[in-house]
């Protein structure tokens, strides 16, 4: 017997899973440098959609404080593990054993005056040169008679028509689009899918160097995996660029260092 409930309708694309009910709450760093990805619950519980980012962070600055103010309970931890809180090995020993990393959702950046923080968004010569093609009259006529005039001088064109200057245009010429920025790094779905609660990956190669430090010249020949404990949120101040906002950030514990499958030709087996 179903329950009087009417739940929300979605479509499902062909070959996606339609329940995050069996899929682990993970982060993977793969063995290709810098890439990550999150596994559909953790981008459900982040609330991050396609194109969104997602951030990292870590306990390590309020370790090393702790180390500089020696306090009791903590000097005692240093002795009974035999490390000595006053050597640069013991410390090290202490930060690796103590720090926790986490992941949250990338919050919107703004400059100290409250306007928001502008990125550029990475156009390459071929796209603007297509967009030269399509909409170059567009862009001269577009353009203010001052910036026009200035231009067609800085071309050697004064007095050209729209036309001519739209055929001198070149990809120096073209500003690439801005948008507003996010702390963290910008999520990409392997699916043509929209929405939230789907796997994404995402390129940070400074944490992912950090996060398999330990491994040396094997960073590439293992996927280390990392379960995203949603059942244990933290709460964490961050600051935006204008104030502290508080964010909702989630533990990572480490799972494995896992051998990536190659994919093969039909009959073996495969890999992500």
């Amino acid at each position: 017997m179903k329950l009087g409930i009417k739940f929300n309708v979605n479509a499902v694309l062909a070959g996606q899973k339609s329940s995050l009910m069996n899929a682990t709450p993970q982060l993977i760093a793969k063995s290709t440098t810098g890439q990550f990805t999150i596994t559909s619950p953790v981008s459900k519980a982040l609330a991050i959609a396609a194109g969104e980012n997602v951030m990292f962070l870590n306990n390590i600055a309020g370790i090393e404080a702790l180390i500089q103010s020696q306090p009791d309970e903590l000097v005692n931890y240093c002795n009974e593990n035999g490390w000595d809180i006053n050597t640069p090995e013991g410390q090290e020993a202490l930060i690796k054993d103590q720090t926790v990393w986490y992941i949250a959702k990338g919050v919107a950046l703004f400059k100290r005056s409250g306007e928001p923080l502008l990125s550029t968004i990475r156009v390459t010569k071929e796209e603007k040169l297509a967009q030269i093609a399509e909409h170059g009259v567009e862009m001269i006529a577009a353009m203010s008679e001052e910036d026009k005039a200035a231009f067609a001088a800085a071309k050697g064109l004064e007095g050209a028509s729209d036309e001519e200057l739209a055929a001198a245009l070149t990809p120096e010429d073209i500003p690439s689009p801005t948008c507003p920025a996010a702390a963290g790094s910008k999520t990409a779905a392997t699916a043509q899918a929209t929405g939230i609660g789907l796997q994404l990956n995402f390129t940070d190669t400074a944490i992912w160097d950090a996060l398999k430090a330990d491994l040396g010249e094997d960073k590439t020949n293992f996927n280390r995996v990392f379960d995203v404990k949603l059942d244990a949120p933290e709460e964490a101040e961050y600051n935006n660029g204008k104030e502290n906002v508080t964010l909702t950030i989630y533990p990572l514990e480490f799972v494995e260092d896992k051998t990536p499958m190659v994919r093969g030709k039909k009959g073996e087996e495969a890999a992500e």
